[in-house]
């Protein structure tokens, strides 16, 4: 399962003032092993940063942002085991974060078992946030790309079974916030319900859709892919 280390470095970029940010951002970046990670807290949009990375470590990082300001935006940079200017492709950068955030919904539930409310409800905010992140990606850049390339329309196809079961899951992370913020053990059910829908959905994401956009993508074309989705 590709994850981040348990803790990893932070930097409160809002600090450090103008081109020393990135600098020590990066600087930190290359500091990192394989599989580790840093989370960077800024008080503005983290574009100009991931641009930075885009360009002067491309193929090596994962980008996965944490929470959206005002006043702060988090964003986690985790370190692959790669080839710098390594082109990206959609399955594996796609299927890594389902594996990234099958990890925090884990951790959620670890923390309702051991009666740690609070960290529970935390986990499942940035789990919920990262999994709308995601759906809303897939449908906004993946889908319309897989749909063109495949000549089918919205309404139907892949796509459209694809967007109906997003709409299924989200309520479902709308109802399991409520209930841990409320009664914990009305959780336990409806995460059942979440995980029959969302394993059925990604696996046929990452034996179906991901593999056909990358195979209809040249090796540049899956990459400018990819980067649209970091910034996204």
């Amino acid at each position: 399962m590709a994850q981040a280390i348990a803790q990893p470095l932070l930097i409160d970029a809002r600090s450090i003032q103008g081109p020393d940010r990135c600098k020590a951002v990066l600087s930190a970046f290359d500091s990192l092993a394989p599989g580790e990670a840093l989370v960077v807290t800024t008080d503005h949009a983290p574009q100009p940063l991931l641009r930075h990375f885009q360009v002067d470590r491309a193929g090596l990082f994962e980008w996965s942002p944490l929470e959206e300001g005002p006043p702060a935006w988090r964003t986690e940079i985790v370190r692959r085991s790669a080839v710098a200017g390594e082109l990206r492709g959609v399955s594996e950068a796609l299927s890594w974060d389902h594996d990234r955030l099958e990890e925090i919904e884990r951790k959620a539930f670890e923390a309702l078992a051991r009666g740690d409310s609070a960290g529970a409800v935390a986990a499942w905010r940035d789990f919920a946030f990262g999994l709308k992140r995601h759906i809303r990606f897939e449908e906004g850049i993946l889908f319309p790309a897989f749909e063109e390339k495949a000549g089918v329309s919205p309404d139907a196809g892949p796509t459209a079974v694809m967007r109906a079961e997003h709409r299924e899951i989200e309520s479902l992370l709308d109802a399991i916030g409520g209930a841990l913020e409320g009664n914990g053990a009305a959780a336990l059910p409806l995460r059942g319900d979440l995980h029959r829908v969302l394993g059925q959905h990604n696996l046929k994401e990452e034996q179906v859709l991901y593999p056909a956009t990358d195979q209809w993508l040249g090796g540049p074309e899956r990459d400018a892919l990819v980067k649209r989705i970091q910034a996204s």
